[in-house]
């Protein structure tokens, strides 16, 4: 097959409605009903503009190393990328490399299987329970790899980490990744839990900044 009957096949990933109408806020895209901190808006009054004309710190070290202490991780396991998506696309390519196929809900984030679609990587859904949980048994089993929002977009629903625990504990031949874009919205952070459990079943996460903490959006992929 050759590249351009294989893109014509993708679905391309479709944003959800963005209303005209003013005054409403979106939390299914994160944006947020307050206002920046005092602290944000005195940074960005000081932001010197003729920043823009230099190459920016390829390795964000500032950015890094706040994040490395305030989630008690080592910078080098700190990874920035340019939105959620980027971080997403990144993390597929570099994990999602064998021949088995790997594990998303079947309802989820849209753009998991764009990617596997565009990556020629193999996928399977489970379907959601009839309350729209996980059922941990369908994760059980053969795979390449398991990404996992908690919470659920779009169903707003979060797993107990103890089905999360049970699903990595169940995969130690595999990477699991949970997607905690939504993490600020009420879900405990997988990186809340047990260290060494982590560190054993080779766990990865990633959280999005909470929006208008700064004038720049960020991602960050870390693991313990």
């Amino acid at each position: 097959m050759g590249w351009e009957e294989q893109v014509r096949r993708v679905v391309p990933y479709i944003p959800g409605e963005q209303p005209k109408q003013k005054g409403i806020i979106k939390l299914n895209t994160n944006e947020c009903p307050y206002p920046p901190s005092p602290l944000v808006k005195q940074k960005a009054a000081e932001f010197q503009t003729d920043d823009l004309r230099l190459y920016p710190d390829p390795d964000a070290s500032l950015l890094v190393k706040a994040l490395a202490d305030y989630y008690g991780v080592k910078e080098d396991h700190i990874f920035t990328g340019v939105g959620s998506d980027d971080v997403l696309a990144m993390s597929f390519l570099t994990f999602f490399n064998s021949d088995k196929p790997i594990l998303f809900p079947d309802i989820t984030y849209s753009f998991y299987d764009v990617w596997a679609e565009l990556f020629h990587i193999p996928y399977r859904t489970p379907a959601l329970d009839e309350a729209f949980r996980l059922k941990k048994e369908d994760y059980l089993c053969e795979n390449g790899g398991i990404i996992i929002p908690n919470p659920n977009a779009p169903t707003g629903l979060s797993e107990e980490l103890d089905t999360i625990e049970a699903i990595v504990a169940g995969n130690p031949d595999s990477l699991v990744i949970i997607d905690e874009a939504y993490v600020d919205f009420g879900a405990r952070s997988a990186a809340k839990a047990p260290l060494g459990l982590w560190i054993s079943m080779k766990i990865c996460w990633w959280s999005a900044p909470f929006p208008n903490q700064g004038p720049w959006p960020a991602s960050v992929s870390a693991s313990p």
